[in-house]
């Protein structure tokens, strides 16, 4: 097929508009991916000023915080002190009684009835807590104030 020299001419026209065109949007893309890399370029220096203020300044905090830890005897997570004190254990009083009392059995049963629950054990000389049952063969009385719901608590007081 023959192209007459009017569609030359018209192809040539038409491939220089392309052309001038695509120019024209990757100056367009220029501009704007510099404006963009200005901006991101202030923004990392902007970042870079803050960084460069504030490693040091919570360095400085963490070796204060480290320092005062140590000052008042905490431990530090992650550190380990070895003593190479010898440890020396009390010797036993020489007024204390040589057998164990009926209160400090009655804890050491306490204690030992509050772990196999996994609750923590009451504190010593805590008076023994009431059972639940009685334990001389009677049936126990109901609580009257303990079936009553809480709103019937409430209008009674």
């Amino acid at each position: 097929m023959r192209r007459t020299p009017q569609e030359i001419v018209e192809l040539v026209v038409f491939g220089l508009i392309a052309l001038l065109l695509g120019t024209g949007v990757l100056w367009l893309l220029g501009a704007v991916f510099g404006l963009v890399g200005t901006v991101l370029g202030w923004l990392a220096a902007l970042l870079w000023g803050i960084v460069s203020f504030l490693v040091p300044v919570a360095l400085v905090a963490g070796a204060v915080v480290l320092i005062v830890r140590l000052v008042q005897g905490k431990s530090i997570p992650g550190v380990t002190v070895r003593s190479e004190a010898p440890i020396v254990e009390a010797a036993p009083a020489a007024d204390a009684p040589a057998e164990p009392t009926e209160d400090a059995a009655l804890d050491r049963d306490r204690a030992a009835d509050a772990t196999s629950e996994g609750m923590p054990p009451a504190p010593p000389g805590t008076p023994p807590v009431a059972p639940e049952a009685p334990t001389d063969g009677t049936e126990a009385e109901p609580d009257a104030e303990a079936d009553t719901p809480e709103e019937e608590r409430r209008h009674e007081a």
